[in-house]
């Protein structure tokens, strides 16, 4: 795509308010260019896909999904004293990605028992993770699925979201993103 501009200087511009009209519309410019190329980028990044299971992962028949790990000092830096409003509610966001992250997977009606707690077996996944990034315009995400008998990793997942104005509104984007991971993999 190319973008081309014409400009008019109705003055000489060897006067002084010429040059300045002329600088304007020159900076103008630059910020729309700009723009323009933030626009055009891409919202999801997704880093890292590592699946190293031995069995078939179609095998598992449960998932537990447990809240991602997300350490305070990510989106406050005040004491331990108090919670304001705005990191209460950061503070309850794994459990609303977890929401998200089960409605994304039972729509792909992979599992047939999904569930937010329990006792992992030889046929279940257990869903875990971390944040390693929560900001306004940036997630980071670290998702591992782990092998309920042995305890060993089968499956990671590394996802930036980028751009992002409401973190809460995204969430839903994220959990979709992992649904769709776990529904990849389901025959490697």
């Amino acid at each position: 795509m190319m973008i081309t501009i014409v400009v008019k200087v109705p003055l000489p511009l060897s006067s002084k308010r010429s040059f300045g009209c002329t600088l304007r519309a020159l900076f103008c410019i630059c910020l729309l260019a700009f723009c323009a190329g933030c626009a055009a980028s891409s919202t999801t990044v997704i880093e890292e896909e590592t699946v190293t299971n031995p069995k078939p992962m179609y095998r598992y028949t449960t998932l537990i999904i447990r809240d991602l790990e997300l350490k305070r000092e990510l989106y406050s830096d005040a004491p331990d004293a108090g919670l304001s409003g705005r990191e209460l509610h950061y503070s309850k966001l794994p459990g609303e990605l977890s929401d998200h992250i089960e409605r994304a997977v039972r729509s792909h009606d992979i599992y047939k028992n999904i569930s937010r707690n329990g006792t992992p077996d030889a046929s279940t996944l257990l869903l875990t993770g971390r944040f390693v990034r929560l900001g306004r315009f940036k997630i980071t995400v670290l998702v591992s699925l782990i092998d309920g008998e042995s305890g060993q990793e089968v499956a990671s997942f590394r996802q930036t979201l980028w751009d992002v104005l409401d973190t809460t509104d995204s969430f839903s984007d994220l959990g979709r993103e992992v649904g769709d991971f776990i529904y990849r993999i389901q025959y490697k």
